[in-house]
């Protein structure tokens, strides 16, 4: 009798255990098998959002005009043409400004390397008073807008001096730098630059992140400053510094507000997109020619164009630029 109520015990133990196995395996699994669901949804969500316009220019760079008022073209064109690139290249004169736009990325680019890469250097190594404070003030420039200080540097550019001397020269009215790439050399090497305030936070973090080790170790050597920052410390944030190297060439290639207030006259490709549709007209004779359908389909074309240069530059640079971005210790 003992066995067999101990038996009954066990089936009933193993028969509740049974019962709990649903519950346990809906407490445990589903909420990770919803989770891979839930980020499945996400990716195919951004994926739809960033491709679909990509997918849109594409099929219309491609279109004749003849399309446009075709009911029965939706996406696939009935013939492709090559028609629409060269109106738009040539609208928005696209291998000069190309070159210009390149040209200025790189010097900006570099310009703002050296700026952010010592003053980063110096917030992580340098204590003195009001450290804390001067590192505040340049987080808080990545949450000011722009156009708050906008008059002020513009008027500092349009008038540009350095302590009266060059007024000396020139009646006292100082030199007028508008119209040129001189206010964006110089906004990049004074450390003011378009989002220099996130290098500087960036290549800070990363210098905090380097062992003081290995400066002591060289100044015990008899190193000097100079020699411990560009031959022990900067070989280490190689990483790091492509990354703001590439990301900097990126946002002043982007630009359009700066560059179409400091330098209209210079026809980058940014401000040369921004005008298209007004250079359309002039360029395919008035506006007789055009309708607002195929200036649409132009003004796409034209986006395109100035697309390809960055999705070239991420193909040839992505796998140093992911290992950039690993070794960095920008993402975990």
């Amino acid at each position: 009798m003992i066995r067999d109520d101990t038996r009954q015990g066990e089936v009933s133990m193993e028969q509740k255990a049974r019962r709990r196995r649903p519950a346990r395996f809906f407490l445990t699994r589903a909420p990770s098998g919803l989770w891979a669901v839930f980020r499945l949804l996400l990716l195919i969500g951004v994926a739809y959002v960033i491709l679909y316009p990509v997918f849109v220019k594409l099929s219309l760079a491609f279109m004749p005009r003849e399309n446009l008022t075709d009911v029965t073209v939706k996406w696939i064109p009935t013939f492709f043409t090559l028609d629409n690139i060269r109106v738009a290249a040539g609208a928005m004169n696209f291998f000069p400004s190309l070159a210009k736009t390149a040209g200025l990325c790189a010097m900006v680019s570099v310009l703002q390397v050296i700026s952010c890469t010592m003053a980063g250097y110096g917030f992580a190594r340098f204590k003195f008073k009001g450290n804390g404070i001067l590192f505040g003030l340049v987080i808080l420039t990545l949450v000011i807008p722009p156009q708050t200080y906008l008059i002020t540097i513009y008027t500092q550019f349009q008038y540009f001096d350095v302590f009266g001397l060059i007024g000396l020269f020139n009646g006292g009215n100082g030199a007028n730098l508008i119209g040129g790439p001189a206010p964006f050399l110089l906004l990049a090497a004074t450390g003011m630059g378009i989002k220099n305030g996130l290098y500087i936070y960036i290549l800070r973090q990363v210098f905090r992140g380097l062992p003081r080790e290995i400066e002591e170790a060289a100044r015990v050597d008899g190193a000097k400053m100079g020699t411990v920052f560009t031959r022990i410390m900067l070989p280490n944030v190689t990483a790091t510094v492509v990354v703001v190297f590439l990301l900097s060439f990126v946002w002043q290639y982007n630009d359009s507000f700066f560059t179409g207030i400091f330098s209209p006259d210079l026809r980058l490709l940014s401000t040369e997109l921004s005008s298209l549709q007004f250079t359309i007209t002039s360029y395919l004779g008035g506006w007789n020619t055009v309708n607002d359908s195929y200036t649409s389909l132009l003004i796409n074309t034209g986006s395109l164009l100035v697309m390809v240069p960055l999705v070239i530059l991420f193909v040839f640079c992505q796998r140093s630029f992911v290992e950039s971005v690993e070794r960095s210790g920008l993402v975990g």
